[in-house]
């Protein structure tokens, strides 16, 4: 046995509780048809405001709450607080030992069927998602507060937060996009003049430059340019105060620093694309500059009559923001690419048209008008249109931001799609329980999915070759080409079928048979080829009969006529069905599979061998089958 703490039953009388996080106790386990404890999302928001503190997040303590992840995501909305929540299948225990000095216990999220902790379900904001993380550290099964000073990474730059500003400034930070090269961006909340900051046990601090420039010791900006995202104060002295923390800052990091005008604030633009600068009116103004004493020259950056800080001379920015410098002749010139703008959103008719994604119940938010989407492959734009977008699920994953995901940065391409209306669904305003693999397409605020029924709504416009750096060249416009899916990448193994498929048997383990040959040296590599019924005698082969767990096969028949469905899926499903596959076990569940009974080809029958090995797949075939001749090849699966 490992060294983790034992767990015993909860017991609120010694509920160890965590500052700021209320905990919500509810009756286990969470109802998965109706409200929780007889509330709706808007009586337990409310419930909460009533007895928690204004900026603390949520933990409910109740066994499977991912049941019901769409009530406590209309929660973590309403509140616009996280809200954690064990997974579907998990109970609540107390975790520690007896010996803990204050008498009380950890509350730990259990596996019902395991026994083992399991993370807790993180629910941000609808609005508000981002894949960054949250106030609180999970860590198995246990949610535990952080250390240190509150900071959010930026794609150039960092924003140091406060519990009452983390979410909204969280989500901000995710947003803006990757800026100039040589200009790293700060986010600070400003006080009496000085920068603020705070820890994670939420104590404050305030900042003169000198002291900032500590605490951003880890970002290289001794000679590069320094923005600052703060609003100035109101008051005449504080804000003489902060230009003078402001001159200190630039004088100890060697770096110019730039803020809005005296009395104005920087302002995130709608599309997330940059920041502006503001004046007290609301105008677009100039932001300020502020150089090292002693330092000459002219800047580096400007303002544009937007509000924009730009460079004063062409330079090479980010791949998705303006057209990087020339390069060699010969070679195609990256181009500009804008992101696109965010659709509306209707609820759609639960009559709608199958969406082809067996988890995705009726009645999702979809996009009212046309808009274009960017989806990411690792496959040139000729073949794109041939054989389809490369995807192991029923789905294309689509972003406004015209560059891949970070858990698709190793794709070698970037296509633009237009989307008819009814054809995407926002992926933060899901309305179905999303798989556990899949949950971390949630994180994305700007990604919509396309699920394979719809593709007929989807139309390709444009291909963009990525290269390692991020920038983006012209690989191909197309005249409003169909868009196809290709099955690929699935994780189970068997090339040309999507990780969604039919599993067989249902409910309780089956009874199948498998030909191997006499000689050679274990199972295929990457699936085995199951039959329902006992098959005709095969010279050279043993028969074996297996027991298969519930689940561990692909029923291929099932899987061809669940494709047949949707025509722009491409698949081997309907090939493999025509050549009389029935079953196929994933090489992953060849220790599952236990052979029961082995029997050798006559000539006209199979005859049990006596004294045969029994046991999982792998233990006998490598009992039964005889050394591979030197002259005999050897068999591809």
């Amino acid at each position: 046995m490992s060294g983790r703490p034992a767990t015993r039953r909860f017991d609120v009388r010694r509920h160890r509780r965590v500052a700021g996080l209320f905990d919500l106790i509810l009756d286990e386990p969470v109802p998965a048809e109706s409200s929780a404890a007889g509330r709706d999302a808007r009586q337990v928001a409310d419930l909460v405001r009533r007895s928690a503190e204004p900026a603390d997040d949520v933990r409910v303590l109740a066994g499977d709450g991912g049941g019901r992840e769409a009530l406590f995501r209309e929660v973590a909305g309403l509140l616009g607080r996280d809200v954690f929540v064990t997974p579907k299948g998990a109970d609540i225990r107390h975790q520690g030992s007896d010996d803990e000095a204050d008498g009380l216990y950890d509350a730990v999220a259990l596996d019902r069927s395991t026994r083992q902790p399991v993370d807790w379900l993180v629910i941000q904001p609808p609005d508000l998602s981002t894949p960054l993380p949250g106030w609180f550290a999970v860590d198995g099964g246990v949610v535990r507060p952080r250390d240190g000073i509150v900071c959010l990474p930026m794609s150039d730059g960092l924003a140091l937060a406060t519990r009452a500003d983390f979410v909204t400034r969280r989500s901000a930070a995710y947003r803006l996009r990757t800026g100039f090269p040589g200009l790293a961006t700060v986010a600070v909340t400003v006080r009496a003049g000085a920068f603020l900051t705070s820890d994670y046990r939420g104590t404050q601090r305030t900042h003169t430059g000198l002291r900032l420039a500590a605490v951003l010791a880890e970002l290289p900006l001794y000679g590069a340019d320094l923005r600052l995202w703060l609003t100035w104060p109101p008051e005449q002295t504080e804000q003489r105060q902060l230009e003078a923390n402001v001159q200190e800052l630039a004088d100890t990091v060697g770096a110019t620093v730039w803020t809005p005008p005296v009395g104005g604030a920087a302002q995130l633009l709608d599309d997330g694309h940059d920041l502006r600068a503001v004046d007290s009116t609301g105008t677009p103004g100039r932001w300020r500059c502020h150089r090292p004493t002693g330092l000459t020259g002219t800047p580096a950056f400007r303002s544009d009559p937007d509000g924009r800080l730009v460079p004063v001379a062409p330079a090479e920015p980010a791949a998705d923001q303006v057209t990087p410098a020339p390069v060699a002749a010969g070679r195609p010139e990256p181009v500009t690419v804008r992101p696109s703008e965010r659709p509306s959103v209707l609820v759609e008719q639960r009559r709608a048209p199958a969406s082809g994604v067996a988890w995705l119940r009726p009645g999702q938010c979809v996009n009212a008008d046309p808009f274009d989407v960017f989806v990411a492959a690792d496959r040139e734009p000729r073949q794109a249109v041939e054989n389809g977008l490369p995807s192991p699920e029923l789905f294309l994953i689509g972003r406004l931001e015209p560059r891949p995901a970070p858990s698709t940065r190793a794709a070698t391409h970037l296509f633009r799609i237009r989307v008819e209306p009814g054809g995407a669904i926002p992926m933060a305003s899901m309305r179905s329980h999303i798989p556990a693999n899949l949950q971390h397409l949630l994180a994305g605020h700007d990604a919509y999915l396309l699920p394979a029924g719809r593709l007929d709504r989807l139309r390709l416009l444009a291909g963009y070759q990525v290269s390692a750096a991020g920038a983006l060249t012209a690989a191909g416009e197309f005249d409003a080409a169909p868009v196809r899916l290709d099955c690929d990448g699935s994780w189970h193994g068997v090339a040309g079928l999507p990780n969604d498929v039919p599993r067989w048997p249902g409910s309780r383990a089956g009874r199948a048979y498998a030909l191997v040959p006499a000689r050679g040296s274990g199972p295929p590599r990457r699936w085995l080829r199951l039959y329902r019924r006992e098959p005709a005698v095969v010279a050279g082969r043993l028969l074996l009969e297996v027991q298969v767990p519930t689940g561990r096969a692909i029923d291929v028949g099932a899987t061809a006529e669940t494709l047949t469905r949707l025509p722009a899926v491409r698949s081997r499903a309907g090939t493999l069905w025509s050549a009389g596959v029935e079953l196929i076990v994933p090489a992953r569940h060849y220790d599952r599979l236990r052979v029961d009974r082995v029997a050798e080809a006559t000539e006209s029958s199979w005859r049990r061998r006596r004294n045969a090995p029994n046991g999982p797949l792998p233990t006998v075939l490598s009992a039964l089958q005889s050394p591979r001749s030197a002259a005999e090849p050897v068999r591809a699966d």
